[in-house]
């Protein structure tokens, strides 16, 4: 029965572990909407890295080696760096500066980080925020489905290519010589 016990304590505790794991990588800024779009930012930008890094450089006009000093210096997420890059434009600020103040005062999350930088919830500017993030993960649905599209073309044609390459190579029912 101790075992058990035991056992049972042991693996609420890792599960409790996971959950919480889970809770401190989500992005944290007050707002749902907008934690959940910098969520679908996290996990849309794991598919193509390089691309999500440059449309933030184009969407945000920072250079794209700025953006990604920033985000390996500091060890930021996608949704963080996506923040800090947004941010980083509206105060005039380099990207790496926002950066290393979210990690200094990471438990504040970014929206009392976008407050202290006179961003209000509900203003004009923390809207526009939000449309811009919805922007980037759709921009980066549309980028995966194209890619998706493009590589199941080459695909057809390679298939189409070695049946038309396999054709009248062999035997057949033909004569026997």
């Amino acid at each position: 029965m101790r075992k058990f016990l035991a056992t049972s304590a042991c693996v609420v505790f890792v599960g409790l572990l996971v959950l919480g794991t889970g809770f401190a990588q989500r992005p944290h800024t007050g707002d749902r909407k907008l934690d959940s779009l910098l969520g679908k930012i996290n996990k849309e930008a794991k598919a193509d890295p390089e691309g999500f890094l440059q449309q933030l450089s184009q969407r945000h006009n920072i250079p794209e080696e700025e953006i990604r000093k920033a985000k390996e210096q500091h060890g930021l997420e996608a949704g963080d760096i996506y923040m800090a890059t947004a941010l980083a434009r509206r105060a005039r600020r380099p990207v790496w500066d926002i950066a290393a103040e979210y990690k200094q005062n990471q438990g504040r999350g970014w929206g009392v980080m976008a407050q202290s930088m006179g961003i209000k919830p509900g203003s004009p500017e923390f809207k526009e925020l939000k449309d811009n993030a919805r922007g980037s993960v759709d921009h980066m649905r549309a980028t995966a489905k194209s890619r998706e599209q493009h590589e199941q073309a080459l695909e057809k044609q390679r298939g189409q290519k070695n049946k038309g390459q396999s054709q009248g190579k062999g035997q057949g029912k033909g004569k026997n010589k």
